[in-house]
This record gives structure tokens, C-alpha cells and sequence, in this order.
């Protein structure tokens, strides 16, 4: 009987449409016991025995590759990992859809088709504000994520990630509910013999950190994007466009697939058209909230709109009216005023016990915050100049960012 806990995966891919010719190249899992507690990880290159895609998307040597197992020699033990626990990963729609294409093509179906609890859709609630990128969600909680481009980097950040949110959770009854479900959901055993003898799971080659690749100019917009409250299908399909610029500039191939990934999500062109001018908007927005535009910043956003078909007329007006300035964060406590039921998150090294702040806090009918979000009204900070995940965020909100000193003015102690 598997171990009761939850099985964080992430996948490495040579694209982003697993229905067309896209394959896995990268498999990383990570256990979390019930409490959240990580207990083990496993992580393996994958042979995708036919496009092995750029390495720019996956960043993985075709040398690699091609001594690694194949996602069938890999399935079984896969199975294993997966089975009796709940599945969990950030974007579930674009890694469930990978694995079931993965396992149809072995001719395996899991149990109950695969169910997983989606970190990104969970942000909704746990992080209101927050962007879509696994990276964002995690600044939100000062969740550092280690340099490197390999899927187990990805799968520890999400297995962090996912301690937050149940160690913050109001109630432990939906994660109970879940795991209970999960152990009932044994998945099919995959015979080792249909498949040969299992080869040992092949980790990728280290990557120096003085060669780790710069993130382009849409990347370092792309992580900025701010969320969005509408349908949860029209969030799969926004993510997924996430993924398109991360490494590069929407390609021809990239666009008329995703045309048929919003079919197949109901997404009706008017509303598809709609989904694209805003994203447009969106990118324009970070991009002049970070400064003026070069030239060749201008040149990647209007190929963007291009493949987004977004009109000439809405493209040229919001390259040449610059965003309104970026709110400056509140540092001096005269002007912060802080009432019953108000949010305050702690960061850094405090000359005090953050239990002894939590209690003063919530003696003057404050809360105490985990993480910094759209609700947040203050941020105490050890060093409100410094540059963390959430006093990024804070900027990013305009929410005050005050010194341990600055709280003790604000709540009246000494």
C-alpha cells in the first residue's frame, strides 16, 4: 500500500501541445508527507525517441538524451511514485495532458484518469493577486528557488509551494478529503516485463552558473503579469501562452496550435480575441512599468501582437502611451494606518520573536500574514531596502513597507 502524502511532479518538454508531436524529456517527482514535510525526490532525462525539440525550451543536450531511458522503460516506477497519493503540480492542465498522451502512447490508462491538485488555479485563493508563474506564487512567500533549468528545481519550488498553502490553510478538512481520495485511487500496476528491464533513472548534467542563460526581455515581463479572475479555462489557456514567451517569441506552429487548444478548451474565438487583447495589454503594461522601451523591446512586443493577431490601431496606441508610473512603497509610519482585522506580514530577521509580534498583533485585533498578497495592508520588513520575494511584491502592490521599529511605532510599543 502506498505511503499516504502527495507526489509534486514537473516535466521538462520539447514543446508545449502533447497532442501534436510534442514529447516529455524530463521527469521530476517529489513526496511530501501529510504534514507537508518533503521525504524524497527523484528526477531522470528522458529519451523522447523522435523531436527532441530545442534545447533553449528544455535545455537539455541531445547527448543527454539519447542515454537516457524512454518514458517507457521509466513508466513503471513512474506508476509507483504517482500511485495512492495526491498528485500535485503548478499549470495541471498542461502537465496531466503530457502524462496521459505519455501513457496512451504505452497503451496505460492511470486509474480514474489523472485528478491533480493545481498550485496555479490554488493561488486563486491563497495568493489573491498573485501572478500565474510558479516563481511569482513562491516570492509571495519568500520561497527562494535554486539557479538551474532542470524540472527537479521546478518540483521542489511547487512541493514548497504547496507546504505554504496547507501549512496557511483555514481548514485541513479539503486536503484530508483528498489524500482519503487519493489512497482509495491505487492506479493499475505496470507490469516491468512488458516494458524490459527497467534502466536506472539518468539525472541531466550539471549546469555551471556562469553559463545559466539570461531570461530575455519577455521572460522578465512574462513573470510580472498580474492575475486573472475570470474562468479557470481561460487561465489554462493564458498559462500556456506563459509558456510560449518564457523562452521565445510565439512561433507560426505555436499559434495555430493554440487556436486548437482553445477549441477544445470552449473557448469561442470572440472570447479567444478578447483574452488576447487583454494579454497584450498586460505585457505592454509591465514592460513600461520597468522603464522606456528600447527599440528592440518595441520589435518583440509588436511580434507578439502579430501572432496574437491583436488590431495595428491597439498596438501602435499602446506602445506610444507609456503605463501610469509604478506606485512608490509607504516607508514612513505616519502614513500608515492600521485597523481591526487589517493583514500584517512579517519578513526577515526580527530583533524579536515573530510568536512575540504574532501575539501583539492579534491582541490589537490585527492578523498575522504568511504571505504578501493583494489583501496584505502592511509588511514589516528587517530591512525595508532590501530585495526579497515579498518585499517585491509589496512594491509591486504599493503595500507599506515598514522597519521592526517603524511597527512599534505604528501598534504602540515600546
Amino acid at each position: 500500500m502506498p505511503e499516504r502524502g502527495y507526489a509534486v511532479i514537473s516535466l521538462k518538454t520539447t514543446g508545449l501541445f502533447p497532442y501534436q508531436r510534442d514529447r516529455v524529456v524530463e521527469v521530476a517527482v517529489v513526496h511530501l508527507d501529510e504534514g507537508g514535510h518533503i521525504t524524497a525526490r527523484w528526477e531522470t532525462v528522458v529519451n523522447p525517441e523522435s523531436n527532441v525539440g530545442g534545447a533553449t525550451n528544455h535545455g537539455v543536450s541531445t547527448a543527454e538524451l539519447l542515454r537516457a531511458p524512454t518514458f517507457a522503460q521509466i513508466a513503471p516506477r513512474l506508476v509507483d511514485l504517482l500511485s495512492g497519493r495526491v498528485l500535485v503540480t503548478h499549470n495541471a492542465q498542461f502537465v496531466t495532458g503530457f502524462l496521459m498522451s505519455e501513457f496512451g502512447q504505452i497503451g496505460y490508462a492511470p486509474g480514474r484518469g489523472l485528478e491533480a491538485v493545481c498550485t496555479m488555479q490554488l493561488a486563486r485563493s491563497y495568493l489573491p493577486g498573485a501572478g500565474r508563474l510558479l516563481v511569482d506564487c513562491c516570492a509571495a512567500y519568500d520561497i527562494e528557488i535554486e539557479p538551474g533549468p532542470g524540472a527537479l528545481v521546478q518540483a521542489v519550488a511547487g512541493a514548497s509551494l504547496l507546504a505554504a498553502y496547507l501549512h496557511g490553510s483555514p481548514s485541513a478538512a479539503p486536503w484530508t478529503d483528498a489524500l482519503d481520495r487519493a489512497e482509495l485511487n491505487v492506479w493499475p500496476a505496470l507490469p516491468r516485463a512488458a516494458t524490459g528491464t527497467a534502466p536506472a533513472w539518468v539525472h541531466r548534467d550539471p549546469t555551471p552558473t556562469d553559463v545559466l542563460a539570461t531570461p530575455s526581455f519577455l521572460a522578465r515581463v512574462t513573470v510580472k503579469l498580474p492575475d486573472y479572475t475570470g474562468p479557470e479555462e481561460h487561465l489554462d489557456y493564458l498559462a500556456l501562452l506563459d509558456l510560449c514567451l518564457l523562452d521565445r517569441v510565439l512561433l507560426p506552429r505555436d499559434t495555430r496550435e493554440l487556436r486548437i487548444q482553445a477549441e477544445v478548451s470552449g473557448i469561442s474565438p470572440t472570447d479567444c480575441a478578447a483574452l488576447h487583447r487583454s494579454y497584450f495589454g498586460d505585457l505592454v503594461r509591465v514592460a513600461w512599468s520597468s522603464g522606456a522601451l528600447s527599440i528592440a523591446d518595441s520589435a518583440e512586443l509588436i511580434a507578439v501582437a502579430r501572432m496574437l493577431n491583436v488590431a495595428p490601431e491597439v498596438v501602435a496606441t499602446a506602445l506610444a502611451t507609456p503605463a501610469l508610473a509604478p506606485r512608490q512603497p509607504v516607508t514612513s509610519v505616519e502614513e500608515v494606518l492600521l485597523e481591526r482585522g487589517d493583514i500584517v506580514v512579517l519578513t526577515g530577521n526580527m530583533a524579536r520573536a515573530r510568536a512575540d509580534w504574532g501575539k501583539e498583533l492579534v491582541a490589537r485585533g490585527l492578523s498575522l500574514g504568511t504571505a504578501v498578497t493583494m489583501r496584505t495592508r502592511l509588511l514589516v520588513a528587517a530591512n525595508p531596502e532590501s530585495f526579497t520575494g515579498k518585499t517585491g511584491k509589496a512594491r509591486d502592490y504599493g503595500i507599506p513597507i515598514v522597519s521592526e521599529f517603524g511597527l512599534r511605532s505604528l501598534i504602540g510599543v515600546r
